[in-house]
């Protein structure tokens, strides 16, 4: 879109605002005209005049009466264009407060109306879809008209919920599942207890906070695929990663699996070499030593000591067992399509695999893969590269479970990505795919220490996605809040990260733009 436009008015005494000298109207003339390959520009221009950046605009007050008029005179995808727009609208005046929420709600059952006749699955079902998410005080009425149009469980779970007011009497909400649905996470007693638990440490600001970045969440997904669907057409399903076991078992791992890489591994304390035992890793050069269990060691405590954990979601989610079956299965395969702007899915599971086998090109010498999470893109690394070679790190302990119980010959650590545990030019390799967004504001420090550890020669795989220069779709993305984006999913600015790397020492040699995802594949070159 272009820079701001600075609206005017001519009143009349008796008419308020003049219709030809409206630039609302001209804008909305302009947009129901245009030609189909015109319809996209024409759409920035009237959004512009009347929301920018969450807000409304002064002229958004007296143009949503207009807008709710012109939805029975223009075609299904303008439609479309229309019922976001008034979305938008609406959501941004929850705070501002200036009229526009009630203006846009009083054409609720217009909006009603026009779901019933919808097309199941297209743009203006998913745009209308995302505008009556605004409206809990008509949560009966609009969900009536959902059971007659036999909605699907995913999308239904995202209609209650966000039609779903907070409660503040309510002594245990349902907070923190809101993405990719809410009923996609079924947890067995013992989780749900632990979940309970963790609601109950909060103070009620917290609880109340994380209530409405759940429905934050619920409306930048709606919106986001509705903004896709009513540019593109219907959006393919999601395909799940290769799934994980839902309660993962790891085994205890030989130690061989660590010492074959010792000469790559040193001490987070004082950097000196460690030796691994069956249920330890001993630092060589201090009295550190770090517990080892089912195959994982964990840097980031001392063995013996006790940790005082925060109880916040991120450390929930640790130790709820099921969750990387739900992050693999369910979170990733949707999260790929909202951040690349990729909702008719060319990035799939297949493809990853020949990528990474395409991509990784390692030296001499270990691979790590930063950010492992469950071990989807592990197994592929494997398959690319051998198990001999390969080490698993991530933050997060019960992600890492599933990962152990589907690759038991890879050693998996438990730590930062901002202190990678090896040596000067120690790696043949490293990969982080669909990673780095995870540590997002300490990409650059994380980056620093790949360009460290890898050796002269050594490659960098990576996956991750750029902002959208659409203020429409950022905005959307930026509605979603997850455990490491409290404040808004945000990406990077590529030219920003390619900066990273040519400070690390590290040279782009290819990339691949797809939508708003980027892979890239960087050497070591000094």
């Amino acid at each position: 879109m272009a820079d701001a436009v600075n609206i005017s008015y001519e009143r009349d005494a008796t008419m308020g605002i003049s219709g030809a000298d409206n630039p609302v109207t001209a804008l909305l003339d302009a947009f129901a005209k245009a030609p189909a390959n015109q319809v996209e520009s024409a759409y920035e221009r009237l959004v512009e005049v009347l929301w920018q950046d969450g807000t409304t605009t002064d002229a958004a007050p007296q143009a949503v009466p207009e807008l709710v008029a012109r939805l029975s005179q223009v075609d299904t995808v303008r439609k479309g264009h229309l019922a976001i727009l008034l979305g938008l609208l609406a959501e941004a005046d929850n705070a501002a407060n200036n009229g526009v929420f009630q203006s846009v709600h009083k054409g609720l059952g217009q909006y009603l109306e026009l779901w019933r006749g919808a097309e199941q699955g297209q743009g203006l079902d998913m745009a209308l879809q995302y505008l009556l998410n605004h409206f809990p005080s008509d949560k009966e009425r609009i969900l009536a008209v959902g059971a007659e149009r036999v909605l699907s469980v995913e999308d239904h779970s995202r209609i209650e919920r966000a039609l779903t007011s907070y409660d503040p009497t309510d002594p245990v909400p349902e907070i923190g599942r809101a993405f990719p649905y809410p009923t996609a996470w079924v947890m067995d007693e013992a989780e749900k207890e632990t979940d309970r638990a963790w609601v109950q440490s909060l103070s009620p600001e917290q609880v109340e906070e994380t209530w409405h970045n759940d429905t934050q969440t619920i409306l930048g997904y709606t919106g986001a695929r509705a903004y896709w669907a009513v540019r593109n057409g219907a959006p393919v399903p999601a395909v799940p990663d290769a799934v994980p076991p839902r309660e993962p078992n790891p085994q205890d791992a030989d130690p061989v699996i660590f010492n074959q890489h010792g000469e790559a591994f040193r001490c987070p304390n004082c950097h000196n070499s460690l030796n691994f035992e069956p249920h330890l890793a001993k630092c060589t050069g201090c009295s550190a030593a770090y517990p080892i269990a089912r195959g994982m060691v964990d840097l980031t405590r001392v063995a013996g000591a006790d940790d005082d954990h925060t109880e916040d979601l991120l450390f929930q989610q640790q130790k709820v067992t099921t969750i990387g079956h739900f992050v693999e299965g369910y979170a990733r395969p949707n999260f790929k399509r909202l951040c690349g702007f990729t909702w008719d899915g060319p990035i799939n599971p297949d493809r990853e695999q020949k990528l990474i086998a395409e991509f990784v090109r390692p030296v001499e010498g270990p691979v790590v893969d930063i950010a492992a999470g469950a071990g989807g893109w592990t197994t592929d690394l494997v398959k690319a590269v051998g198990a001999e070679r390969v080490i698993a790190l991530d933050l997060m302990p019960a992600i890492v479970a599933a990962l152990r119980d589907r690759l038991p010959d890879v050693p998996a650590v438990i730590t930062s990505a901002t202190t990678l545990p090896f040596g000067d030019e120690t790696l043949g390799g490293a990969m982080c795919w669909n990673g780095p967004h995870a540590f997002l504001d300490d990409t650059a420090e994380a980056i620093a220490e790949i360009g460290r550890c890898l050796k002269k020669g050594g490659s960098f795989t990576t996956y991750t996605f750029r902002n959208s220069d659409d203020p429409i779709y950022r905005y959307f993305v930026s509605s979603h809040r997850f455990p490491q984006h409290e404040h808004g999913l945000r990406m990077y600015d590529i030219d920003e990260f390619k900066g990273w790397l040519q400070q690390a020492g590290l040279r782009v040699r290819e990339e691949l733009n797809i939508g708003l995802a980027v892979i890239l594949i960087a050497e070591k070159i000094h």
